[in-house]
């Protein structure tokens, strides 16, 4: 297959077969060094300048136009399964250590999921061409701007999925003008296996798609499909005891 070709079905895989696109039981569901600081998790200019750069390639098979899609991407654990959200299923990923991320923001600095060393994190696994994770979004805005966001909580992005074909592309100035403010970086694709990197490493089953980890780093939460704000506050309290 042409290789353009390749990555652009390969988005259409994600987005309905490996994530379900955007749909869902539970509502509307459709890769140096940037970090959020666990003490000032709510200030999103806050950085921590250590960090490593992903110790990942992009694929030599991604073609050049494709660049804005897709980004190195590294993980590090286990896979977690892919989330059953039918109602009465237990989440067995629960309580399990959450795989951290490593991956590049729009400016080309580290961003790093590893809740056990920055403390409990909100990863948001968002597609630039899905219109529920438009209206989620400005949704996790407003939590933000009320002030309701926990302190010590971190909030990072993973843009993935991206096609240039669809709505929304490239995805960082996307996420920019939705006035997303906290950190976000691209996720990885692996062309052999045809999958998004780190949507497949966290169980990606529909876009939007949620996880909240505690401070040891294991999952206290996951979700897929649009939640309203007092939703959101209602899990932080809940699965995290944050508020």
């Amino acid at each position: 297959m042409n290789p353009t070709r390749r990555i652009a079905a390969l988005a259409m895989v994600a987005a309905v077969g490996l994530v379900t696109a955007c749909g869902g039981e539970s509502g509307p569901v459709a890769s140096p060094t940037t970090s959020v600081d666990a003490g000032d998790a709510a200030d999103a200019d806050t950085v921590d300048t250590t960090l490593a750069p992903p110790d990942a390639t992009i694929s030599p098979d991604v073609p050049p136009g494709f660049a804005e899609a897709v980004g190195p991407m590294e993980v590090v654990g286990d896979s977690l399964p892919l989330l059953d959200d039918t109602k009465g299923v237990t989440d067995p990923a629960v309580g399990t250590p959450a795989p951290v991320l490593v991956g590049l923001g729009a400016d080309g600095e580290t961003v790093r999921v590893d809740a056990a060393a920055a403390g409990p994190t909100m990863v948001v696994f968002l597609a630039h061409w899905c219109p529920h994770c438009n209206a989620e979004v400005p949704r996790i805005n407003q939590l933000r701007d009320e002030g309701k966001i926990p302190d010590g909580l971190n909030v990072v992005a993973v843009l993935t999925a991206s096609s240039p074909d669809r709505p929304g592309y490239p995805p960082f100035p996307w996420i920019e003008g939705l006035d997303w403010t906290y950190p976000a970086m691209l996720d990885g694709i692996d062309m052999e296996r045809q999958t998004f990197i780190a949507a497949e490493a966290y169980g990606v089953s529909g876009f939007p798609f949620v996880t909240l980890i505690d401070a040891n780093g294991d999952v206290a939460a996951r979700w897929s499909g649009e939640r309203e704000p007092a939703e959101i506050l209602d899990l932080f309290s809940g699965a995290l005891g944050l508020s």
